[in-house]
């Protein structure tokens, strides 16, 4: 006598339902922390083009023997001027522009805790403009200052930032509790 005996092959429903569900939270995850990822990227290329941007204004000046105005124009746009004075711009050529795309933005708004920042001092370059004067043998930066920037209204923060006894700008970028040169 033969026993037949039926074989089951497949998945029941409830396996199925298990198996999508935690497919579901692990994307959902991986999506969340790709978008984190994304931003903190975003805004370390921010900083470390306005730095570039920066130097770059500082080597014109010196170049040209010409005084150098930058200045934020809106939220995401400097523009540097050929003028001696950053606070009357009216009448002064404009020499080069640079932007950045939003919803990344210069200026920081919030508590940016700027002022953990080891050997803080200098003006904020957003709000007044930044005077590039040429100088033989050295940067035309001037002497010390930084330039915020702030993706969107999350607390992820990039900086341009001039130390008094460094001659260089250095980009920085912050997400979290800690400022980290780039």
């Amino acid at each position: 006598m033969l026993n037949h005996v039926s074989k089951k092959s497949g998945f029941t429903l409830v396996e199925v339902l298990v198996v999508v569900s935690i497919m579901g939270i692990l994307s959902t995850v991986g999506v969340a922390s790709l978008r984190g990822a994304v931003i903190n990227s975003r805004m370390r290329d921010c900083a470390l083009n306005t730095a570039a941007f920066l130097e770059r204004i500082a080597n014109d000046a010196n170049r040209m023997s010409k005084t150098l105005c930058v200045k934020k124009d809106n939220d995401h746009r400097l523009t540097a001027y050929v003028t001696d004075n950053c606070s009357n711009l009216s009448g002064a050529e404009e020499f080069e522009t640079f932007a950045i795309e939003a919803p990344a933005k210069f200026g920081c708004s919030g508590p940016t805790a700027i002022s953990d920042l080891e050997d803080y001092s200098g003006d904020d370059w957003s709000t007044g403009g930044a005077l590039f004067e040429p100088r033989i043998g050295l940067a035309a930066t001037p002497s010390e200052g930084y330039l915020c920037m702030q993706y969107g209204s999350s607390d992820v923060y990039g900086m341009a930032f001039k130390k008094k006894n460094n001659n260089m700008i250095i980009p920085m970028w912050k997400s979290g509790s800690y400022w980290n040169e780039l």
